[in-house]
């Protein structure tokens, strides 16, 4: 454009066009306010179900806090199972307490997971000398997973 160039505005938009977008503006509005309905509805039911305390003058988590939570609560659960399936494993079948399980490792927040029968935890005697298993820490024993 030169100096001397206007910029040409468009006219008002007749108002059947101006109808139309306000329909459409409308339209998209409603699907998004379902949308989020949904997704806080979503969270509502996760909140259910993830042990946390619910009495009302606990206030309800955020919905960042709901997912780490989330996370947090099935990875645990999946390292109580892959301890138990080492048990399982070692009762049954007399398999090293060290030996490669097919369940792949999961850590929270890149951490590296430490599992009480891997090849290279630190075993500290147990003040119980656990008779199943001895000189391996277990976090099914009160006693092998204290600090110290």
């Amino acid at each position: 454009m030169g100096a001397g160039d206007k910029m040409v505005r468009p006219g008002p938009l007749p108002p059947s066009a101006l109808r139309e977008q306000r329909s459409l503006r409308l339209s998209i509005n409603a699907r998004e306010r379902r949308r989020m309905h949904d997704l806080n509805d979503a969270l509502d039911g996760l909140r259910a179900v993830i042990p946390y305390a619910h009495s009302p003058s606990v206030r309800k988590l955020s919905k960042i806090a709901t997912l780490l939570l989330a996370k947090n609560y099935i990875l645990m659960q999946a390292q109580a199972l892959d301890e138990m399936r080492r048990l399982v494993a070692y009762l049954n079948q007399g398999q090293s307490l060290a030996a490669p399980v097919a369940a792949a490792p999961l850590t929270p927040f890149g951490q590296a997971a430490v599992y009480p029968f891997s090849a290279g935890a630190a075993l500290g005697p147990c003040p119980d000398k656990c008779a199943a298993f001895p000189g391996t820490p277990s976090t099914l024993c009160k006693h092998c997973n204290e600090k110290p």
